[in-house]
C-alpha cells in the first residue's frame, strides 16, 4: 500500500501526539517536520526516534524541499490562513486542527483562496468519529425518539491548558465549542440558523478570558440549549459532553458518555455503541487519505466546515450587540 507523505507543521503542546500518531499510521509517511521553535524540534526527534525526518524553522522552505502530498498544521489559529495559503501553493493537500483561523474573515479568505486549487484543505473535526457519537448518530438516523424537535447540550471541564489559549477573550467558544456545535450539525444534519449568547468569567478562573457561556440556538427549527464552562468548580462532563435530543417518541441520551433511550413511557434502553477499530483522529486523518484516493471530497472539508465556524462568529458577535444573530447575513 502506497503511503501518504506528511508534512507536519507544529509540534508543541497538542502538536507532538498528532506526532506520534501520524508516526504509527500504517497509510502516512512523515517526512518533514516544522516548528519555530527549536526545542519543539529536539521534542519532536525524540518521538521519531532516530526516522529520517527533515526538520525546519520556516514552512515555506519545508514546501519548497521536500516532495509531499499532505501538510498537517498543527499551530495557534492565527496562522493557520497563511501556512495553509502557502502550503496550497506548494501543491499540496491540508490538514489543519480546528478551528479553521482565528475569526470568520480569515476563514472565508482560506476558503475562497483554495477554490483556485485542486487540493483538499479538511479541518479535523475528530469528534465525529468517537463510537458513543456515532451511537447517537445511528439513533437519531433511524428516528428512534422520532423527528429531533429540541436538544440540551451541557459540558463543563476543568482544564489547565496554559499558553495561548490564556489570553483568548472568549476561550470557550473559540478554541472548544467548535467541536460541540460541529456534533451537533452532524447528528441533526441540520446548519444553524440563529444564535443567542451570553458568557462570563468566574472569580475563580484561570483564564484571562470567559470561560464560561450559555447560548440559545435553532437549527433549522430544533431549539437548542448550550452550556459550557471549562473552569466547573464541580462534577466534569466527558469532552464530549452530556447531551439530551428530545423527539415525541422519548429521548436519546448520553451522560458520562453513556448512550441511552428513554421512550416517552419511561422504559430505557442501552444504545449498541460501534467497534470502531481506531482513534478518532486516526479516523479523521484517514478520511483525507481516502478522499485523496477515491476522488471525493471529504466530510469535513472547509467549504462545509465553515458552517460550524460561523456559529462560533455568530456567537462572538451575539456577545459585542446583546442581541440573537441571524445566521443568513454569513452566508
Amino acid at each position: 500500500m502506497s503511503q501518504t507523505k506528511v508534512i507536519q507543521v507544529g509540534t508543541g503542546g497538542f502538536g507532538l501526539s498528532w506526532l506520534e500518531l501520524l508516526k504509527d499510521h500504517d497509510q502516512v509517511e512523515v517526512v518533514g517536520v516544522v516548528d519555530v521553535d527549536e526545542a519543539n524540534l529536539i521534542e519532536a526527534e525524540k518521538v521519531l526516534n532516530g526516522t529520517k525526518v527533515d526538520y525546519f524553522n520556516n514552512h515555506v522552505e519545508a514546501f519548497q524541499s521536500l516532495k509531499a502530498d499532505v501538510a498537517v498544521i498543527v499551530t495557534p489559529p492565527q496562522t493557520h490562513k497563511d501556512i495553509a495559503k502557502a502550503a496550497l501553493e506548494h501543491d499540496l493537500h491540508v490538514f489543519m486542527e480546528k478551528p479553521i483561523a482565528h475569526n470568520l474573515e480569515d476563514a472565508v479568505s482560506l476558503n475562497e483562496f483554495a477554490k483556485d486549487y485542486s487540493k483538499h484543505v479538511m479541518i479535523s473535526q475528530n469528534y465525529r468519529y468517537r463510537p458513543v457519537i456515532q451511537a447517537l448518530k445511528n439513533a437519531v438516523d433511524k428516528q428512534l425518539a422520532g423527528p429531533i424537535e429540541y436538544v440540551e447540550w451541557n459540558f463543563r471541564r476543568a482544564t489547565k491548558f496554559g499558553g495561548w489559549r490564556d489570553h483568548y477573550d472568549e476561550i470557550l467558544i473559540e478554541d472548544m465549542s467548535i467541536h460541540h456545535f460541529d456534533m451537533m450539525r452532524y447528528l441533526l444534519g441540520k446548519n444553524a440558523t440563529t444564535v443567542y449568547a451570553k458568557s462570563m468569567r468566574p472569580s475563580w478562573s484561570w483564564f484571562n478570558g470567559n470561560p464560561t457561556a450559555s447560548i440559545s440556538m435553532t437549527f433549522e427549527g430544533v431549539l437548542i440549549n448550550y452550556f459550557g464552562s471549562w473552569v466547573t468548580s464541580g462534577p466534569e462532563t466527558s469532552w464530549n459532553g452530556d447531551v439530551k435530543l428530545y423527539g415525541e417518541k422519548g429521548v436519546i441520551v448520553l451522560t458520562s458518555d453513556r448512550p441511552v433511550f428513554i421512550g416517552s413511557d419511561g422504559t430505557e434502553a442501552n444504545l449498541p455503541i460501534p467497534e470502531m477499530e481506531h482513534s478518532d483522529r486516526t479516523y479523521s486523518i484517514t478520511e483525507l487519505i481516502q478522499a485523496i484516493k477515491e476522488k471525493r471530497t471529504p466530510a469535513t472539508a472547509i467549504a462545509d466546515n465553515l458552517n460550524s465556524f460561523k456559529i462560533v462568529s455568530a456567537s462572538l458577535e451575539s456577545l459585542k450587540t446583546g442581541s440573537e444573530v441571524s445566521l443568513n447575513k454569513y452566508s
